[in-house]
């Protein structure tokens, strides 16, 4: 069959030949060994190393960091009423006041529920307000006694005046007692809802 073939021909063919035996060798030999040596120099690769480590290490305290957050959550979660819906949560709240100020000989007058404002998608405030009469050491008492409830309870308004005549020196007490809750699912974003009485 090459002697068929032309002087030109021939030559063409050995080339390709050629050409086709150093393209074999080059894939499946050539560059396989170029592949296993080393690419930079110590310094370079160190270099690599410490940077993998960094993020390493750092990917580790970012996990403790949100365990930790995690875990803290948790314990403030702790302190949310446990009541699924705001009328039972209004109820909740009244009978912790009621049961703090009896602890600490304070006289309730009323209490009256306000709102129900939701804080986001998870969380939901109830409001409401609180009328005592007590002295000023028992207001006092009963101060730290809502910073220190289980339940996480904050006062956000707070008007004293004193009862004329009085001989206990007591006082007329109006606060604004609210406390979170777990958020409620159909109260519309945002907006402030009544709480029925």
């Amino acid at each position: 069959m090459l002697a068929r073939l032309t002087a030109r021909d021939r030559i063409a063919v050995l080339l390709g030949g050629a050409a086709l035996a150093l393209f074999l060798v080059a894939k499946f030999v050539l560059f396989p060994l170029l592949d296993r040596l080393p690419e930079g120099s110590v310094e370079e690769k160190e270099l690599a190393l410490q940077c993998e480590r960094s993020l390493v290490a750092t990917s580790e305290s970012q996990a403790a960091s949100l365990s930790a957050a995690q875990e803290r959550l948790k314990s403030v979660e702790a302190g949310l009423l446990e009541s699924p819906s705001p009328s039972l949560a209004n109820a909740e709240w009244q009978r912790l006041v009621r049961d703090l100020a009896e602890s600490k000989a304070v006289e309730v007058a009323s209490t009256e529920s306000l709102r129900v404002q939701e804080l986001g998608p998870e969380y939901t405030l109830v409001t409401g307000q609180v009328k005592l009469r007590c002295r000023l050491d028992q207001l006092v008492d009963f101060m730290a006694a809502l910073a220190t409830a289980p339940r996480l309870l904050s006062v956000t308004t707070l008007r004293i005046a004193p009862i004329p005549g009085e001989p206990q020196k007591r006082m007329n007490v109006e606060m604004t007692v609210g406390a979170a809750m777990r958020g409620v699912k159909g109260t519309p974003g945002g907006n402030a809802a009544a709480v029925p009485k």
